[in-house]
Parts: structure tokens; C-alpha cells; sequence
């Protein structure tokens, strides 16, 4: 478990309003890197279309948070995104983050740290698995959303073939776990 405190939860919402975030609507989070692995990196496209989706259908904000290592996937996201995202990626420490994250109402990522931070504060999680196995390093008492393939679980930093653990996973799929976790 981890908690923080108000003076941080204070800090982190006024963090968020000077980057335009409404803090009347929904927040959640992605976290769409991951410093050690791109095998480990669901599509920015999928991430893109989620956004979409979340921002239109459930009138969320939704930010990009991560290490400055990770901005060129955040801003891959933005681009792709027709409903653009806030991208904190890069601009906040790992205590701001852990602070904007228990602010959150759910939190979309990659098998990464920021997943075990947030499901460690209480906030939705919910962990996209490729080629790293759920059953010795998923964050507990996320949502896991991953594919059963011949290749996974292969724990390599990068896909050798086609990335068919993380590619059939869909926008859809992950939207819908979405949905259900907001209700």
C-alpha cells in the first residue's frame, strides 16, 4: 500500500489544472513506455484510438505520463490521437507522479513501475501483458488484459517476429475493460 498525503494531492492537482486538465471530469492515465523494453509497448496507434474513444464516449481527461525517456511514444500517441491527450511525460518527478496518479480514476499501462505505484495507491489499474508473464510480476489487484500466443511469455526486450502478443489486443477490448471499471 502506499498513501500521500493532501499537501501532495494539492501539489499534484495544481499541476494538473496549469496543464488544462478539468478536474470536474474523469482522469485517467496512460503510461505507454517502457524504459527497459519495447517489446513490452503496446501500439501508440491503440493507445491513440483508446484515447479517442475515452475522451469522446466517457468525457475523460486523459494524460501521458512517464519518464523523459518515453516522451517520443507519448508524442507518437498525440499524433496519431484526434482528440489530443496532456502529455506529462518527462515533466514530473516520480513523487509528482505518484501523486497525480492517486488522483486518478484509472490508470492504462504497460507492464511498468507506474503500474505497480497505482495499483499499490488503490487506483484502477489496468496492465497490458506481452512478453513478460502476469503470474510473477503483475501489479496486485490490477485488471490484466493479455493475450494467450504460442511465443508469450519470452521476456525479450524486443519481438524478433510480429509482436502478435501486444498487436491482438485491441482498442476495443481495452475500452471496454474501461468501461466497465468507470461504471
Amino acid at each position: 500500500d502506499l498513501t500521500v498525503s493532501e499537501e501532495r494531492k494539492n501539489e499534484a492537482r495544481k499541476i494538473l489544472v496549469e496543464n488544462g486538465i478539468d478536474l470536474s471530469k474523469k482522469l485517467i492515465a496512460f503510461c505507454a513506455g517502457s524504459t527497459n523494453s519495447r517489446a513490452k509497448r503496446w501500439q501508440s496507434e491503440s493507445y491513440a484510438k483508446l484515447n479517442d474513444r475515452l475522451q469522446s464516449e466517457l468525457n475523460a481527461n486523459v494524460i501521458l505520463i512517464g519518464d523523459k525517456s518515453e516522451l517520443d511514444v507519448s508524442l507518437e500517441i498525440v499524433e496519431k490521437s484526434n482528440i489530443k491527450p496532456i502529455v506529462l511525460t518527462g515533466k514530473t518527478s516520480l513523487a509528482e507522479s505518484t501523486a497525480i496518479l492517486s488522483l486518478c480514476d484509472f490508470l492504462v499501462s504497460n507492464d511498468t513501475g507506474p503500474a505497480h505505484i497505482s495499483a499499490a495507491l488503490g487506483t484502477k489499474t489496468i496492465v497490458i501483458f506481452g512478453p513478460t508473464n502476469p503470474k510473477t510480476t503483475y501489479p496486485i489487484g490490477a485488471e490484466i488484459i493479455r493475450k494467450k500466443v504460442d511465443c508469450s511469455p519470452c521476456m525479450l526486450r524486443d519481438c524478433p517476429i510480429d509482436h502478435r502478443c501486444m498487436t491482438h489486443i485491441s482498442a476495443d477490448e481495452v475500452f471496454e475493460k474501461c468501461r466497465i471499471l468507470n461504471d
